[in-house]
């Protein structure tokens, strides 16, 4: 059990239901998911009951998500949406069609309109299949760039979804530990790729490097054990 409500009403609707026992969590419209999936999931858990925090409307609501024919690469709902939420430890999206645009929420029949955000959002679900998620949670403080989002089980594994790609430190603490480095390509998937940095070794902040290919591009960089 869910609920939706507008921006600007989090606090009005989703604080008095902390700790309810048969309320399961927020499904939120919003456009700021990632900031908004931690501070949800942090406030539940510190109420006693964890809540599972999905994504079901980004605005505006003329245009959500639109056809592939006028925006292919789905690159801003990709990055800002799909994996912000995902990477807060979020439990996922659905995704809305805006009213302005052919095949919308309203009278939409044909789902091939959006045929690569689905094959975009399987890459992101391929990649939750190769990592232990169910004991990560968000860390972004462990990172130096500063528009990255890093889920971690720190001192095993580290995942960080780059927006932009940048050489970023990540900080493994007083581990001693050696880690491998590989990436994984947001927008094709595809398996594990090497980049310029192949494994580093704690403690402290340790540079990752950058990936094997288009640099300019997002990706999402992964260090275990």
């Amino acid at each position: 059990i869910v609920c939706h409500t507008f921006p600007g009403q989090y606090d009005q609707v989703y604080t008095p239901l902390l700790g309810y026992p048969h309320f399961e969590g927020p499904s939120l419209q919003t456009n700021d998911t990632h900031d908004q999936t931690i501070r949800w999931i942090d406030r539940s858990a510190a109420a006693g009951r964890p809540w599972f925090v999905c994504l079901d409307e980004i605005g505006p609501s003329h245009t959500g998500v639109m056809p592939d024919a006028n925006d292919y690469g789905h690159d801003e709902v990709r990055k800002r949406h799909l994996w912000a939420n995902l990477m807060a430890g979020g439990a996922g999206v659905e995704w809305y069609f805006g009213y302005r645009f052919a095949h919308n929420d309203l009278n939409s029949e044909d789902w091939r309109t959006r045929d690569h955000l689905w094959d975009l959002t399987r890459y992101a679900l391929d990649f939750f299949r190769q990592i232990p998620f169910d004991r990560m949670a968000h860390h972004d403080e462990l990172t130096t760039a500063a528009d990255d989002y890093c889920l971690a089980d720190p001192g095993s594994v580290y995942a960080l979804y780059l927006p932009t790609v940048q050489t970023t430190d990540l900080d493994l603490g007083t581990t001693i530990k050696s880690y491998r480095v590989e990436w994984y390509n947001p927008r094709e998937g595809g398996p594990l790729q090497q980049g310029t940095v192949i494994s580093v070794t704690g403690p402290g902040k340790v540079s990752l490097g950058l990936p094997p290919v288009e640099a300019d591009k997002d990706w999402i960089v992964i260090v275990r054990r």
